[in-house]
């Protein structure tokens, strides 16, 4: 069983659209991800997939003597149609559904026997299971292969009504029930007064052959029920799989997602892979939805996630690959983000960036007033619901938006930074260690060493630094830091690196390097930036770029030891550029992009995701 789940697993990392299985998803679905085989096996031919590591791997674990597997096609698995999963919530259980098409029902069949010898499958018209339920929700005909693993919501089953329909003991973590402790006590009480007509015992006697009594049955009752109660919901979960994966394999497609026109809109036949998210504050709700979240916790995080959904595509190109999403907010969360989201980055950040040294970079910016005065609203909704303290938290927020003055801490910190990795560099630093002396006395010993140490800088608007010039000078009289050619550094003795630190042009800077410091300080930067980084950074609330061939040429990997086999090395040097961005809310959406290069010497993304995987699993 267990390698037929992990071959229709790599299977469904392989797959999408022939058959049009998306029909089998049910409408009310949360969550739907697809992967399309037919755009694949455009970018990665079968045979070419075939004669990969990954595959002739998988290919290797699978062979048996009495069943040699050449091709990925023997498995009677049509990789060029496509792949789907979905998830879907009740009050009672939760399923995750795995939908993969079928080519050939004669070959997949063999392959179930020869992967699975163990358990039979019957053939019921077509529609095979295996027989006794023994593998829960797995069923399959000539086309389709359907695989629902259900978790069973334990709130449901804590409901007395609930517990007793379907069989099950009350039980509890502390190892006692409460009705076996009702009747423990009950049939003690009746042989202590049975005993008394016949002679005394002392009180303390008394009390203690009934705890000992009730203590030995309810160790009993306690895990004879835990036992009991797991085989009834066991069985249960194995049954209402079966029963859902059957109603997926023969579900019409009057029912299926496509008629949800959330969905629909989602759709993109140019992606590889896809994933949607219906309605977090619908999941949220469901899934937290047992009683001790409700009761105890009181944390409305359906309120909160309330209309907010999410779409996922990934392209794999010749160039690059791309993982791009679109989150859109309720029109509450919106109009809070909205406000957060409209500070833009200091365009001063940029007189002081050397894009020739630049080895990672990640901007930021949001509105710190905005935050401090939206952020209590949103935690509202969550803590105001709360059974027991719901008043209590409301009221804690609204002290603390009256006594914090958002104003003067947006003047001290308005909400923008970029933080910059421009080298990385070898220091010799002095450290600390003990040794014995001639007279085999424990002493102290300052020695020195190389350290391959990160330069950084990072910069932040500040339209008032009255307050951190103060806690500067209060540093400096108190010697916590020294002052030197016009900006301020703090050395903590155990650690290998000085911190160097001012503030100019409102704009406060924090660094390692103290060259940078001293050409801040004199206005010598040499600052170049292309129009690219600019944009990457100005027209995002939040970016993250990494230069994988900077990295790989300041990286003295050899001397710090760390790529004996040569992998790292191999994947800095023929990687290409990274870089995450964020854009500004439009609309209630907020796009998020991801992009990695792909080298030239590469066919396409999909063939490169490959010869890593090779690359670094030999």
């Amino acid at each position: 069983m267990k390698k037929l789940f992990t071959a229709v697993m790599l299977f469904a990392a392989s797959i999408v659209f022939a058959q049009n299985t998306i029909t089998k998803v049910p409408k009310d679905a949360s969550i739907v991800a697809s992967i399309k085989g037919e755009n694949l096996t455009q970018l990665m031919s079968v045979e070419e997939l075939n004669n990969s590591f990954v595959m002739q791997e998988m290919l290797k674990e699978l062979s048996r003597k009495e069943a040699d597997y050449s091709s990925i096609e023997d498995f009677g698995v049509n990789i060029k149609a496509s792949s789907h999963y979905f998830f879907q919530v009740n009050d009672s259980i939760m399923y995750n559904a795995f939908i993969i098409p079928i080519s050939n029902g004669d070959k997949f069949d063999a392959f179930v026997k020869n992967t699975n010898s163990r358990h039979e499958f019957v053939d019921n018209n077509g529609v095979r299971s295996f027989k006794d339920n023994s593998e829960g929700g797995i069923i399959w005909n000539d086309n389709t292969l359907v695989i629902v693993e259900g978790s069973l919501v334990d709130s449901y089953f804590n409901d007395k009504t609930v517990a007793k329909r379907y069989g099950l003991k009350p039980d509890n973590i502390y190892g006692y029930t409460d009705d076996a402790v009702t009747e423990a006590i009950e049939v003690e009480e009746a042989e202590t007064v049975k005993e008394a007509s016949e002679e005394i015992y002392e009180e303390e006697e008394i009390e203690e052959t009934v705890i000992e009594s009730t203590e030995d049955n309810n160790t009993y009752n306690y895990y004879d029920s835990y036992n009991t109660n797991y085989d009834i919901k066991r069985t249960l979960s194995k049954q209402w799989d079966l029963k859902k994966a059957k109603e997926v394999l023969l579900q019409i497609e009057a029912n299926s997602i496509l008629k949800n026109k959330s969905y629909l809109s989602s759709i993109d036949n140019t992606a590889e892979a896809t994933l949607w998210v219906n309605d977090f504050g619908k999941i949220y709700s469901q899934m937290l939805g047992s009683a001790y979240f409700r009761d105890l916790a009181g944390f409305n995080l359906g309120a909160m996630y309330a209309d907010n959904n999410l779409t996922a595509k990934l392209f794999l190109e010749d160039d690059k690959m791309m993982l791009n999403t679109k989150y859109t907010m309720s029109d509450m969360m919106a109009k809070s983000y909205k406000k957060m989201s409209s500070r833009k980055l200091n365009k001063k950040f940029f007189d002081y960036v050397n894009e020739d040294k630049m080895i990672a970079y990640m901007s930021y910016a949001m509105d710190t007033k905005a935050m401090l005065e939206e952020y209590p609203k949103l935690m509202k909704s969550i803590y105001q619901n709360m059974p027991y303290y719901g008043e209590e938290a409301v009221l804690a927020i609204d002290l603390f938006s009256l006594l914090l003055d958002e104003e003067a801490v947006a003047e001290v910190l308005k909400g923008d930074m970029l933080f910059l990795l421009s080298g990385i560099s070898k220091q010799e630093v002095t450290y600390t260690t003990y040794e014995y002396n001639d007279d085999y006395e424990y002493v102290e010993v300052e020695k020195k060493k190389t350290e391959t140490l990160p330069d950084f800088l990072l910069m932040a608007s500040s339209d008032d630094s009255e307050i951190i010039t103060k806690l500067i000078k209060y540093s400096k009289n108190k010697e916590f830091v020294t002052f030197n050619d016009g900006f301020y550094t703090f050395k903590e003795k155990s650690s290998p690196i000085s911190l160097h630190f001012l503030i100019k042009d409102d704009i406060i800077f924090v660094g390692t390097s103290a060259v940078e410091m001293k050409k801040i300080v004199t206005g010598t930067f040499n600052a170049k930036v292309s129009s690219k980084h600019k944009n990457i950074m100005s027209k995002n609330n939040y970016s993250m770029y990494v230069s994988a061939q900077q990295l790989a040429d300041q990286l003295p990997i050899e001397e710090m030891g760390i790529d004996r086999s040569g992998k790292l090395e191999w994947f800095l040097n023929t990687s290409e550029d990274a870089y995450i961005t964020a854009s500004k809310i439009k609309g209630n959406t907020v796009d998020t992009n991801m992009v990695i290069g792909v080298p030239s010497s590469q066919e396409n993304a999909l063939k490169y995701i490959f010869d890593i995987i090779e690359n670094i699993a030999k």
